[in-house]
């Protein structure tokens, strides 16, 4: 199945940049890659020898290697050739947020480079309103947050959603982790 499942991404990583249209890839095609970059992972550790852990890793690069090639040639392709409908939906979840990066940074320059401090001012309240799913990691005390909010007290596991600044602040003391909700992209 190993050899299967390289063989099968290597070949579709070199299709798709031999050729100027999409390739078509099975619905299931990132699925069943990521499925067996699990198996692999899950067989790695103290009870596989040195030679096989390494061997794992090896693969786990390549593959991390090739579908962050695949993705970005496909990413591009479609961007350029507004083909968009003809990648896979995972596909276009991540391509769809490049592309909002890319209008938001372009707006950003233009906005600073002719003057639009409105703008500026926008960016600026917009991040400020922004909030951040966080786990604690120990016992934190009721805390204000930057919108004069109370918050707290949390203890070990707790999760909570705080403005931005302040979440920054805990996570990089070491007192919470971020975590990741389906809403944001």
């Amino acid at each position: 199945m190993a050899d299967a499942i390289l063989e099968q991404l290597k070949k579709t990583l070199d299709s798709e940049m031999r050729t100027t249209a999409l390739v078509q890839l099975t619905s299931d095609f990132y699925s069943k890659i990521s499925v067996y970059s699990q198996k692999l992972r899950r067989s790695a550790g103290s009870s596989a020898s040195e030679v096989a852990n390494r061997l794992i890793v090896k693969q786990a690069g390549m593959i991390d290697s090739m579908v962050r090639q695949l993705m970005a040639v496909r990413t591009e392709k479609a961007i350029q050739q507004h083909t968009l409908l003809q990648l896979l939906p995972e596909e276009r979840y991540v391509c769809l947020a490049k592309l909002r990066f890319q209008r938001r940074f372009e707006t950003f320059v233009e906005a600073v480079s002719a003057g639009q401090p409105a703008f500026i001012e926008f960016a600026h309240k917009k991040e400020g309103e922004r909030s951040v799913s966080v786990k604690f990691t120990k016992h934190v005390e009721e805390l204000v947050g930057l919108d004069m909010k109370h918050y707290g007290p949390y203890e070990a596991e707790d999760v909570a959603s705080l403005p931005a600044a302040n979440a920054d602040i805990l996570i990089a003391s070491g007192n919470a982790v971020e975590i990741y909700v389906r809403d944001e992209a």
